[in-house]
């Protein structure tokens, strides 16, 4: 995937839910899922107890879509947008068949008020690490700005979520803070500074790093990120394609930072 490509399949998404809204909110979306994938591909889930490797996989799969069918539903009626950004995560997930029809249901089932999600996300958050965790919350937060605004009733829901996957409030606001910022990002469009900027951010460096650190972070992101590697610690099949698209992602990054710095 080129870099940004996700930013614009976003950009498509964002075109047919219609609206000035929908357009910055699809391109939005696109890089988030990208620029945290890395997050879920690095992010190591510490197997505790009974939990298998395909005993989390379902988990985390039930959860993320029963959780996002809740936020959905949290303020009275589920639109449109919020619809159309569920099925964007089907897309980036490359969920198809059964798999994808199983993600409809898990959604349609988190829409039930009456069903207890919760037990499910608590067992949930004692084998996510803190950047699987970040990455729940930033789908959620994602799919509650899907109609523009964070309702009352979506921030309580998201809080609930929050208390149960053992996460601070401090993380909770770093997260919404920058959805936030990204959804400015995205209204006032974006520069080659800002590209620099978010490239630094997919190497999670600093500008002010050397160079010598520099392709030290960078070696390391790529061994984290290697698909077969990603895929003999229990990285689920659909996910793989992501896993090669994420390095590429990184190469991409890396080689935007040399040319900057004129190497």
């Amino acid at each position: 995937m080129a870099f940004w490509m996700g930013k614009a399949m976003g950009g498509m998404f964002g075109l047919m839910t219609g609206g000035p809204f929908g357009m910055m909110f699809g391109a939005f979306f696109g890089h988030l899922f990208d620029t945290n994938m890395e997050r879920w591909l690095a992010g190591q889930a510490m197997l505790l107890g009974q939990f298998s490797r395909n005993d989390v996989q379902r988990l985390f799969f039930s959860s993320l879509y029963r959780t996002m069918g809740r936020v959905a539903k949290a303020d009275g009626r589920v639109n449109e947008n919020e619809i159309a950004a569920a099925s964007f995560v089907m897309d980036k997930m490359m969920l198809k068949g059964k798999q994808r029809q199983q993600a409809v249901e898990y959604f349609n089932e988190g829409k039930d008020l009456d069903l207890d999600i919760w037990a499910d996300l608590h067992s949930l958050g004692s084998v996510l690490n803190t950047a699987m965790t970040r990455m729940f919350l930033e789908v959620l937060l994602t799919i509650a700005y899907a109609d523009g605004r964070l309702s009352d009733e979506e921030e309580v829901c998201l809080q609930r979520v929050c208390k149960e996957l053992g996460a601070p409030d401090s993380l909770f606001d770093q997260v919404h803070r920058h959805i936030q910022d990204a959804i400015r990002q995205a209204r006032g469009g974006e520069n080659e500074a800002d590209e620099l900027a978010k490239a630094y951010a997919t190497l999670e460096v600093s500008e002010s790093i050397s160079d010598r650190e520099l392709k030290q972070e960078y070696r390391r992101l790529m061994s984290h990120n290697h698909p077969d590697k990603l895929s003999a610690q229990g990285l689920p099949d659909e996910m793989v394609q992501l896993a090669k698209e994420k390095t590429q992602e990184i190469q991409t990054a890396y080689s935007l930072i040399k040319k900057a710095r004129g190497q």
